[in-house]
């Protein structure tokens, strides 16, 4: 089932104090999407945050953006790989500690 999610792309010229460094945010349509048994073990043994992989159907959409929100949440974009049978992205994303999307608006 479909859902979605708002890629966050950033301001690479936002180094000045109070200049809010988020450049866009767009909202894409997403799957998620079952982990490896390789992705699982690795981890389980580093300690960190499960991941997740998600699903976007169309690689036009994704533009190479590093964080995200899913579900409330902001995350981070590990990897992204190309799924062929959509000609869509998988992206692997890793919870992004102390955040979620309410900090993204300025609410922190």
């Amino acid at each position: 089932m479909m859902s979605s999610c708002v890629l966050i792309a950033f301001d690479p010229d936002a180094h000045e104090v109070g200049t809010d460094p988020v450049n866009e945010r767009r909202e894409v349509k997403c799957q998620e999407m079952g982990l490896t048994q390789a992705e699982k073990t690795q981890a389980e043994g580093t300690g960190l945050d499960p991941r997740v992989r998600l699903l976007i159907p169309y690689d036009r959409d994704y533009h190479g953006e590093r964080e995200l929100e899913y579900n409330g949440e902001r995350w981070a974009v590990e990897n992204a790989d190309p799924y062929k049978e959509w000609n869509g992205v998988i992206l692997t994303i890793r919870r992004k500690a102390g955040n979620s999307g309410s900090v993204v608006n300025g609410n922190a």
